[in-house]
């Protein structure tokens, strides 16, 4: 496939198909058994397109971005500069100019609540993150809380994981200038109500940023439709490279917020004690960016527009459904809630067993699970799980075949624990 080649006809839903995409998929361990991969929401395995497209770059015009004017040079700025285009459309942001790439979502939301912080902040102002949150999505606003005097206000969850709208209400005051919160938990697999939420804020004149590293790869995001300011998200959750991610911003906003880094390429002019920031996106991108990673970022994009997104996320909610329901008829299990759909994520508990143990004895079925606190230690607090909980979550590469060898493996790790 050919990065920036999309056409009208989308290609049929084939798993089987899809599967041989993915080299990793065919490795087998020492018994013979294929990888079932249930590790999506850590990262998920690369299609051919994507590692042949960072071969590509470092066999073939290996250079650096916005500097050479040279053949490498400009095709590797054309082919960097496609993906920010192509990301652009995906989220339906009005302009690849409001797509800013990072090292990672990690990154982006460190780099938002410096850039925000420097521009909105006063000593007394209050974010509120979600206690369904990833560290990612607290500890910079915690930072900003030392560095700058601002209050961190905690919007707590239900009984049921929920997050209840009436309650942002209680929270939001004259001096709330910011909420952080995700689109997709990566451990319970919860959608809350995002517009509802976004509208409810900006109704009191607070600035939104949504973390969607989860939902890049599972959820159709129209950031226009959602009205949101601004939105982080990563490639290697999305059939990505490693160290690529990026943050977008509404343009009036991103034109009054200073600059994060310093170096070539973020500024205009250059003085022996000044200097003049340059035009967005450029003044948040200093020095060399991840080319390569950006570049296959792109062609994972491409990748997943070549599917009908309907069919892919039917596909996803049959195996994932599939999986509550098989993992819920099994005694000795018990499921994370969920008041809603769960989406790309199942998480639970077997009785007698630390979540750890549970992820270890499965690797002998060639499983990949992922166990602990999933970098969610307030969430699991408050829903009462002191070891954490066991995950399994999904990619498009899934299928109901994947659940019943999980569901075996457990069965097997069951019997071991009790001999």
């Amino acid at each position: 496939m050919t990065a920036g080649n999309e056409g009208n006809t989308k290609r049929p839903l084939d798993v089987a198909s899809i599967r041989n995409d993915f080299p990793s998929l065919s490795h087998c361990n020492s018994n013979g058994q294929s990888i079932v991969w249930l590790d999506n929401s850590a990262t998920t395995q690369k299609p051919r397109c994507v590692i042949d497209a960072l071969t590509d770059f470092y066999t073939n015009y290996n250079a650096n971005v916005h500097r050479g004017y040279y053949e490498w040079g400009q095709r590797a700025t054309e082919a960097y500069e496609g993906t920010r285009k192509r990301l652009a459309d995906f989220i339906h942001a009005d302009a690849a100019e409001e797509i800013i790439f990072t090292r990672g979502a990690t990154e982006a939301l460190n780099a938002l609540a410096e850039i925000i912080g420097q521009r909105y902040f006063q000593p007394n102002d209050e974010v509120i993150v979600t206690e369904l949150e990833h560290h990612s999505n607290q500890i910079p606003w915690q930072m900003q809380q030392t560095k700058r005097g601002i209050r961190i206000k905690g919007w707590r969850l239900e009984e049921d994981g929920r997050l209840d709208p009436l309650r942002l209400e209680e929270l939001l005051t004259p001096k709330t200038k910011l909420l952080a919160f995700s689109h997709l938990s990566n451990v319970l697999g919860l959608i809350p109500p995002v517009k509802d939420i976004i509208k409810r804020a900006h109704a009191n004149g607070t600035l939104v940023v949504i973390d969607a590293a989860q939902a890049l790869a599972h959820v159709a995001i129209d950031v226009k439709d959602l009205d949101c300011d601004f939105l982080v998200g990563s490639a290697h959750k999305a059939y990505g490279p490693t160290g690529a991610g990026f943050f977008y911003g509404k343009r009036a906003l991103l034109e009054t917020l200073p600059p994060y880094h310093g170096g070539g390429t973020m500024m205009e002019t250059v003085e022996i004690d000044r200097f003049t920031p340059a035009e967005v996106p450029f003044r948040f991108e200093a020095g060399t960016p991840p080319i390569a990673d950006i570049i296959g970022f792109g062609f994972a994009i491409d990748y997943l527009r070549q599917f009908d997104w309907e069919a892919l996320s039917k596909h996803e909610e049959d195996v994932v459904q599939y999986a509550e329901e098989r993992l819920s008829a099994l005694p000795f299990i018990r499921l994370a809630p969920c008041p809603t759909r769960r989406t790309a994520v199942v998480s639970f508990l077997v009785d007698g067993l630390h979540p750890h143990d549970v992820a270890s004895l499965v690797c002998d079925d060639n499983i990949a699970l992922r166990a602990g606190f999933h970098c969610c230690q307030p969430l699991m607090k408050r829903l009462g799980y002191p070891s954490g909980l066991v995950r399994a979550s999904f990619g498009l590469y899934n299928t109901r075949e994947d659940v019943d060898r999980l569901v075996a493996a457990l069965e097997r790790a069951v019997r071991v624990f009790k001999k």
